[in-house]
């Protein structure tokens, strides 16, 4: 494909399809290809038959001045209220930043350019003759002309936001914040393995390890030596909905937030549409499901992102840890570069060798006001703190 280097005064033509079967999936295909799987049709596609009943979706096509596609976005639109908080957690967390009182009153419409089930720059992609801030002031424009669009229809959005940014697009973003009027904060890091040429098995990276840690894998993977991982089917994921739901919401309890879950359904789309990205790792202990684990590949990546497990069981057979470093072994046997872990028990993760990356999303509350005052509470938000393991021989740090 080819379309003449877009100036700063550009402004785009978009296309906005409210489904995935609406969508031009040439024109949409031909931005995305195999760059991102989580903005391809099969994926999408999987995504919005398990969840449009609770999640609204919007595709945005965006076109040169000769029609010609130079980028795509993806809008979910979500009723957040308290129910998806757990209110004592995040005000332990924040002190008398957000009290107790403010969070149960929380009941928003959120607008998310991303995607609320994985972590990453995930919500939009344009073609390099688009210069990055022609791409996100096109961006908000479009956002913009979607929040009017609801409000229209009696579906007033509260708020809109942008996930997550990486550290080499945190200079790129600033354009919203200047121009858009977006609040930008630091999220929880995102755990992240960079995964040595020389691991050519999981032997080979346990060899890097100093004894210590070396140890502790060996003992995860005795404690759970009665476990045993299968990788199911589409077919078999149906079959076990009903403990995979179970599973899911275990975790789901224990979180300080979500936007929106997941199903059994999608999981199972996923496994279907999109196989050859898709792992779901079901864990068994006498025949009986106490876990799973999810992921994508693409991209020399492994993106890890949901799981489910028994609580009940997971000290005495380490069935958590198990899945950790079921991940780094499928990233070997892939022969993928980097692992993404995702946030949450920062420090079991480290002790596989996962360094922390920092990550930015972007916010803006509907009135103008209000928004003022978030910057202010944005600016006291910090992640978590955790203490950073080291597991590696002092050599990989010095390199």
């Amino acid at each position: 494909m080819h379309c003449d280097r877009l100036t700063k005064e550009s402004t785009l033509k978009l296309s906005i399809s409210d489904s995935a079967h609406l969508i031009n999936h040439g024109h949409w295909e031909s931005i995305v290809g195999d760059r991102n799987v989580y903005l391809t049709i099969p994926y999408l596609t999987a995504l919005e038959a398990s969840l449009s009943n609770d999640i609204h979706f919007k595709y945005i096509l965006f076109y040169d001045h000769g029609f010609e596609p130079v980028g795509v976005a993806v809008v979910q639109l979500l009723h957040f209220t308290n129910k998806e908080l757990n209110v004592k957690d995040l005000e332990s967390r924040f002190g008398s930043i957000i009290s107790e009182h403010l969070l149960n009153k929380i009941d928003a419409r959120v607008m998310l350019c991303g995607n609320a089930f994985c972590t990453g720059e995930n919500g939009f992609l344009f073609c390099e003759t688009v210069a990055s801030d022609i791409a996100h002031l096109n961006l908000s424009h479009a956002l913009t002309r979607i929040k009017r669009h609801e409000r229209k229809a009696n579906n007033g959005v509260n708020v809109i936001m942008l996930k997550d940014f990486w550290p080499s697009s945190f200079n790129d973003i600033q354009v919203f914040s200047e121009d858009e009027g977006f609040s930008e904060f630091m999220i929880d890091v995102n755990m992240v393995i960079n995964v040595k040429e020389n691991w050519t098995s999981f032997e080979a990276y346990m060899d890097d390890m100093i004894t210590k840690f070396r140890t502790k894998i060996k003992g995860i993977y005795k404690k759970s030596s009665s476990v045993e991982a299968r990788i199911l089917t589409h077919e078999q994921i149906r079959e076990e909905s009903e403990a995979i739901d179970r599973l899911y919401h275990n975790v789901l309890d224990r979180s300080d937030y979500r936007f929106g879950e997941l199903t059994p359904k999608s999981f199972e789309y996923f496994a279907r549409n999109v196989s050859e990205h898709f792992r779901f790792m079901g864990y068994y202990k006498d025949d009986k499901m106490v876990g799973f684990s999810t992921c994508f590949w693409f991209n020399d990546l492994i993106d890890a992102n949901f799981v489910g497990i028994d609580y009940e069981l997971n000290h005495d057979y380490a069935i958590y840890q198990r899945m950790l470093c079921d991940f780094v072994q499928t990233a070997i046997e892939c022969k993928a570069k980097t692992i993404h872990l995702g946030r949450t028990a920062e420090e079991i993760k480290s002790c596989l060798g996962a360094e922390p990356v920092n990550m930015k999303l972007l916010v803006k509350h509907r009135n103008a006001i209000t928004n003022k005052l978030v910057k202010p509470i944005v600016s006291h938000i910090s992640p978590s703190k955790f203490e950073l393991r080291r597991p590696f021989k002092a050599v990989l740090y010095q390199n």
